[in-house]
């Protein structure tokens, strides 16, 4: 017989199961995660087997269970899509995504459809907390192609380093989902993409993001010396950038599981 439960379900279960846990382990896990206290650890034991057996837990459980196994919550719980991707597009720039695909056929780009393939890169980063994991993973797969695809058009300089950062923010998106869907290796390999089209066309932003990524798996992996050396990476490369508090704060985390509150201050002055 196959298994008939929620996606969801099993994929908790397979989550567990390969880091080793058992169902107390994960109770635990659980326990260190929650903003306040939760039952017994009896209690909890019986709870994540009817949620591994495909009750779906509540609005207070979801978000830790997610943050325990390294992801966002609509990665591993899906919401309900919130909105029309298709018609923001058309709204904000005035073409659909057929007329996009169009355009990119051509042997030349002009600076609308450039602008439509920003609306859509946004678009889709903007969906990550929202739209199922596969679905998204589809989505961002096929546009990075049609990005990269554009290298072999004829493009200013200008042109030429707009495809570039478009192309690695693509690659950070799909990235991402690739580790919330459990393809670590996959992952890893399109971050590195990601840093190598930021190098490539010093774009500091997407490279600071890339060493978050680097140090985000780190630190779900209990990797703690790999955070930091990432984060200190990303750092020195996105100073002036946004991405900065997030490499800061991962950086923190990771002192403070090593144990050493000085350097947690020195991350975070």
């Amino acid at each position: 017989m196959g298994d008939d439960r929620p996606a969801w379900a099993r994929r908790i279960a397979a989550e567990r199961a390969a880091r080793d846990w058992s169902q107390r382990d994960a109770v635990r896990a659980i326990r260190a995660h929650a903003p306040s206290e939760i039952p017994s650890d009896e209690s909890m034991i019986r709870q994540w087997k009817r949620w591994e057996a495909g009750a779906l837990p509540n609005e207070f459980y979801r978000p830790v269970i997610a943050a325990m196994f390294g992801t966002v919550t609509h990665a591993l719980f899906p919401a309900p899509a919130r909105r029309d991707g298709n018609s923001e597009i058309l709204a904000a720039s005035g073409m659909e995504t057929l007329e996009i695909v169009s355009r990119l056929n051509r042997s030349d780009v002009d600076s609308a459809t450039l602008d439509a393939l920003r609306i859509t890169t946004d678009r889709l980063c903007s969906e990550y907390p929202f739209m199922p994991s596969q679905q998204l993973l589809i989505e961002g797969r096929q546009w990075l192609r049609r990005v990269v695809e554009l290298h072999s058009k004829s493009l200013t300089l200008a042109q030429h380093r707009e495809v570039l950062a478009l192309s690695g923010w693509l690659a950070l998106l799909v990235g991402c989902v690739e580790y919330d869907s459990g393809d670590r290796h996959a992952a890893e390999s399109t971050r590195r993409a990601a840093l190598s089209i930021a190098t490539e066309s010093d774009q500091a932003e997407v490279a600071g993001w890339a060493h978050e990524m680097r140090a985000w798996f780190a630190l779900t992996t209990g990797d703690y010396r790999g955070v930091i050396a990432a984060a200190q990476a990303g750092a020195e490369v996105a100073a002036h950038h946004g991405v900065a508090v997030q490499l800061a704060g991962q950086e923190a985390k990771a002192w403070a599981r090593l144990g050493d509150r000085r350097q947690v201050e020195v991350a975070l002055d």
